[in-house]
């Protein structure tokens, strides 16, 4: 049995995306995270797999999601504690293989999730890297090991520190294609004007940023 836990929020203005809504705007941060939202939830689905959205905080009565998945609100505590609670609640429930996945990868296509679980037969771990020092996800098989403690977490040393607990623990680990998340306004014009998404997701986040932009403008 196999599962992806999508970690993310519901869309709301001022809540998400805050460092590229300093760029861009609150309501145009908001738009293009519900784009992002939904072409994760739609890649994890596109797969032979179970998909749970776990959401940072609580959602407004009545919000769901654009695409029916399970969702769930996550433990509190920083990320470490929520990343651990996500596996050991699918461990419990008798998932084998798990595999946690940001919201924000613009890049993100389904031979990487594929490639995540392909992994996970001959390795314990699999992490995705991300550009900025972090990963885009993170796999274990069951029962799981201990990588999340001792991590900085929200600082360009997450990957490297989660390298040297893996190496502490003894366990071994596959890496995946370095991806870049959508972080910042620099970020979002390298995603509208590269080749590095899908066509399809570039162009609604090309229609988005229009549409948002004329709106706000004076």
């Amino acid at each position: 049995m196999s599962c992806v836990v999508v970690f993310g929020r519901e869309p709301v203005p001022g809540r998400v995306k805050t460092r590229l809504a300093a760029g861009v705007g609150e309501e145009l941060a908001a738009a293009i995270y519900r784009e992002l939202l939904g072409h994760t939830l739609g890649v994890a689905g596109s797969i032979d797999a179970d998909v749970v959205l776990a959401l940072a905080d609580p959602p407004a009565r009545g919000w769901r999601p654009e695409r029916a998945v399970a969702v769930e609100v996550q433990v509190a505590g920083d990320l470490g504690r929520r990343l651990a609670d996500a596996f050991a609640r699918r461990f419990a429930e008798g998932y084998r293989r798990v595999v946690v996945v940001g919201s924000d990868c613009p890049e993100l296509a389904p031979r990487h999730l594929r490639a995540a679980f392909d992994g996970l037969a001959r390795h314990p771990v699999v992490l995705g890297p991300a550009w900025d020092g972090g990963y885009w996800l993170v796999g274990a098989r069951a029962p799981g090991v201990d990588l999340f403690s001792d991590i900085p977490w929200s600082t360009g040393q997450v990957l490297e520190a989660t390298r040297a607990r893996l190496r502490a623990v003894a366990a071994g680990w596959l890496e995946l294609e370095r991806l870049h998340d959508l972080d910042t306004d620099a970020d979002l014009r390298r995603a509208l004007d590269g080749e590095t998404i899908g066509g399809e997701l570039r162009s609604r986040l090309q229609a988005t940023a229009r549409s948002i932009g004329r709106a706000c403008a004076p």
